[in-house]
């Protein structure tokens, strides 16, 4: 079992310790169904939710049309261990091409709101996939990786956070305050250049999502510009085609984060796939 896998399957029962009384207290946002189904899973803690889950899911995002055998291998085994493996699975396959990843998270959504996906536990697909992937989002934004290349787990999960803003996946503070983190960098290091640019990948993804929805960590477009242009000014980022992309996203910053203006392959832009 993987460390991800282990990590999300053991917090996500959604409860506390009470050590007063040496008991589970129920967090009031789940049903109890879903809490003793989880307990028990956690207690058991099988390697697989199914039979060579990782094998047949890492199979399915390797097709260039995952959604139809994503959605099969749901239905077939309709629990909430089986959506964690399919949501590390996706978030691992974006890991090892990154360039994939809007078909990927495009893929989620179609598993998502197919009008067959299952109910589990009382609750739709639409709510086990927000708080996962707010959960990975949360843990991928944590790093300190400041290597600026493709294999960057946090610029790798700064675009999938960005794709989960678009494609309205989920969102949540943390991803917010990313953001916010990369735009309000104080120093030159190599660690703010990689927050800098998480930030700067969201906000090329679905900056039109983003900024109005996030209006108590900023007052709009305007000052998103201002920040984006001091640090283009405090030379943050030394690199010429990334500062390309800094200055895209000034443009962007300016136009207004219209829709229109949204970068559908900030990756590759990037990082230039080898000729």
């Amino acid at each position: 079992m993987s460390i991800v896998r282990a990590l999300i399957r053991s917090s996500h029962n959604h409860c506390v310790w009470n050590s007063a009384i040496g008991s589970k207290v129920i967090d009031a946002t789940l049903s109890v169904t879903t809490f003793i189904y989880t307990l028990i899973y956690s207690l058991t803690m099988s390697d697989e939710s199914f039979a060579n889950a990782e094998k047949l899911l890492q199979a399915a995002y390797a097709q260039s049309n995952p959604a139809p055998e994503l959605l099969r291998l749901i239905k077939a085994n309709p629990t909430y261990p089986a959506v964690v493996d399919l949501l590390v699975q996706y978030t691992e396959a974006a890991e090892e091409k990154p360039s994939r990843a809007e078909a990927l998270a495009a893929a989620l959504v179609r598993v998502r709101d197919a009008s067959d996906a299952p109910v589990i536990a009382d609750n739709t697909l639409t709510h086990y996939f927000s708080r996962q992937l707010a959960d990975l989002h949360t843990r991928g934004l944590d790093g300190d990786d400041d290597d600026f290349s493709a294999s960057n787990t946090y610029l790798i999960n700064s675009l999938l956070s960005g794709l989960s803003f678009k494609y309205g996946l989920t969102s949540s503070p943390d991803q917010y305050g990313a953001i916010q983190s990369g735009l309000d960098v104080k120093t030159k290091t190599p660690l703010s250049q990689v927050l800098l640019i998480g930030a700067i990948i969201q906000l090329l993804v679905a900056g039109s999502i983003i900024v109005p929805q996030g209006t108590s960590y900023w007052s709009g477009a305007e000052e998103i510009a201002t920040k984006l242009k001091a640090q283009k000014q405090n030379g943050v980022i030394r690199d010429k085609d990334v500062g390309a992309v800094l200055d895209l996203a000034i443009a962007h910053a300016e136009s207004g984060f219209k829709t229109e203006n949204d970068v559908s392959n900030v990756w590759d832009t990037l990082f230039p796939p080898s000729s």
